[in-house]
C-alpha cells in the first residue's frame, strides 16, 4: 500500500493555444453558476442536452498542466453530442438531426456513418469504443454501451454505403442488491462496467449467477444486406484463474479495462472502508491469452518507463507515451484518475506504480461545478 502525498498547487493559468497540441486532455462539461466572487474559468460553450440551457466546457491539458481553449474543437462538435473513445476519435450525433460521425483531435479527419433513426434512441452519457486502434481497419466498428441499462449500439466504420446500426439488449445477470437497499430508480440488471477493445473484440469482466468472476467477450457480426440480416452480437464467458482481488483490508473499489500495445490490463483502484474518497491502494493487472482465449490475470508493478495509464469513470480508459510530452511533465509508469467524491472533481491522482506513491494536483478551483451529460473524459491519441 503505498503513501499518499497532497501536493497543495494553485490550478495553473489558461493559456491561449491551439489545445490539440497539447494532448491528453481532460474535459469537464458543467453548468455555470459562477458568482462575482468567483470568476468563470475560462471556457467556452457547449450545448450538449435537450434543455434550452446551455452546457460549458473546461478543458484541462495533462501534458501542459493548465486549462486551455480550443476553437478547432468545438467547431467540430458544434452543437451536438459527442462521446470520446480510447482510440482517440470522437463520435459526433447531431443534436437537431440523424447524422453521425467521427472526427480525429489531432488531424481534423472525419469518417461520416449512417444516420441514427428515430428507433434508436441512445442516451446522452453512453461509454463509447473502438474495436480496432485504427479507424482504417476494414472490421472496425465504432461501439456505444448505455451505463444505466443492458443496451448496446455498433455500427462498422468503413464498407458498403447501406451498412446501419445495429442494437443489441443483453443479459449478464442480475444486480444484486439488498432488498432494503433498493429504490425505484435501483437497476434490475447488470451492466458492462469496464471494457476495453483488443484484437478486434469487446473484453470486459462480470460476475455469473453463481458469484464466480467471469470474462467476458463480444463478437460483432455485420451481414452484407443489413435490411435482411441486421448487425448483431454474439457473446462468450470463459472462467479465469486468479481473481481481480484487493488487498487484506480493503474490500470495495473500482476496476476499469485498459487495452496498450495489444495487451490488456485491469486498474483496481481499492478505497478504505467503502469509501471512495479515501484511497487505500491501487494494483493493476495483466491478462494471460492462450491464442485468443483469456486464461489468468496476473499482478503487475511495471507497465513500461515510457507508458502511462489515463482513466475516468465509465471505463474511459487510455494510455499515452509519456515521451510525447516536450516538458517533461507527463511520467511513465503513472496512473492517472480523478478521485471520487470530490466537489468538481477537481482532484486529479498521478499514481507512480513502481514507487507505489500518488500526488493529488488541484485541476481546479470550482468546488460548485456541476458536471453534466457524462463524467470528465480523456481526449487523446494513443500512439500507434
Amino acid at each position: 500500500m503505498g503513501m499518499l502525498m497532497l501536493m497543495n498547487e494553485h490550478p495553473p493559468r489558461q493559456r491561449q493555444r491551439q489545445v490539440l497540441a497539447s494532448l491528453p486532455l481532460l474535459v469537464y462539461e458543467y453548468e455555470d453558476h459562477a458568482t462575482d466572487e468567483q470568476p468563470t474559468p475560462p471556457v467556452v460553450d457547449h450545448p450538449s442536452d435537450s434543455t434550452a440551457t446551455a452546457t460549458k466546457m473546461l478543458i484541462y491539458s495533462l501534458s501542459e498542466r493548465s486549462i486551455v481553449t480550443s476553437t478547432e474543437m468545438m467547431n467540430a462538435i458544434g452543437n451536438n453530442f459527442c462521446f470520446s473513445t480510447p482510440q482517440g476519435w470522437l463520435l459526433i450525433l447531431g443534436k437537431v438531426s440523424d447524422d453521425a460521425w467521427l472526427w480525429h483531435p489531432l488531424t481534423g479527419e472525419t469518417i461520416t456513418l449512417p444516420p441514427i433513426h428515430d428507433d434508436h434512441y441512445i442516451p446522452v452519457n453512453c461509454s463509447c469504443v473502438l474495436t480496432h486502434a485504427s479507424a482504417a481497419h476494414p472490421d472496425c466498428a465504432v461501439v456505444l454501451l448505455d451505463v444505466a441499462d443492458p443496451l448496446m449500439w455498433f455500427c462498422r466504420v468503413n464498407g458498403w454505403s447501406d451498412r446501419g446500426w445495429g442494437q443489441h439488449t443483453y443479459d449478464i445477470g442480475d444486480y444484486e442488491l439488498p432488498e432494503e437497499f433498493r429504490t425505484p430508480s435501483t437497476p434490475t440488471k447488470n451492466v458492462i462496467a469496464d471494457v476495453a477493445a483488443l484484437r478486434g473484440k469487446l473484453h470486459f469482466t462480470f460476475t455469473d449467477e453463481s458469484g464466480q468472476d467471469k470474462m467476458g467477450i463480444i463478437d460483432l457480426d455485420f451481414p452484407a444486406d443489413h435490411h435482411a440480416h441486421p448487425p448483431a452480437a454474439e457473446f462468450r464467458g470463459f472462467d479465469v484463474s486468479n481473481k481481480l482481488e484487493f488487498p487484506d483490508g480493503l474490500c470495495s473499489g473500482s476496476i476499469c479495462l485498459v487495452e496498450s500495445m495489444d495487451e490488456l490490463f485491469a486498474v483496481c483502484i481499492c478505497y478504505v472502508d467503502f469509501d471512495a474518497a479515501n484511497i487505500g491502494a491501487v494494483v493493476i493487472y495483466m491478462m494471460n491469452f492462450c491464442g485468443e482465449k483469456p486464461v489468468a490475470w496476473h499482478r503487475v508493478d511495471d507497465i513500461g518507463d515510457d507508458r502511462a495509464f489515463l482513466v475516468t469513470e465509465m471505463n474511459m480508459a487510455t494510455w499515452c507515451s509519456a515521451s510525447t510530452s516536450d516538458n517533461n511533465l507527463l511520467k511513465g509508469n503513472t496512473l492517472y484518475f480523478l478521485k471520487h467524491l470530490v466537489d468538481g472533481h477537481r482532484d486529479l491522482c498521478i499514481y507512480d506504480i513502481k514507487e507505489q506513491t500518488m500526488e493529488i494536483v488541484q485541476v481546479h478551483d470550482r468546488q460548485d461545478l456541476e458536471i453534466v451529460r457524462s463524467p470528465p473524459y480523456w481526449i487523446n491519441v494513443p500512439p500507434c
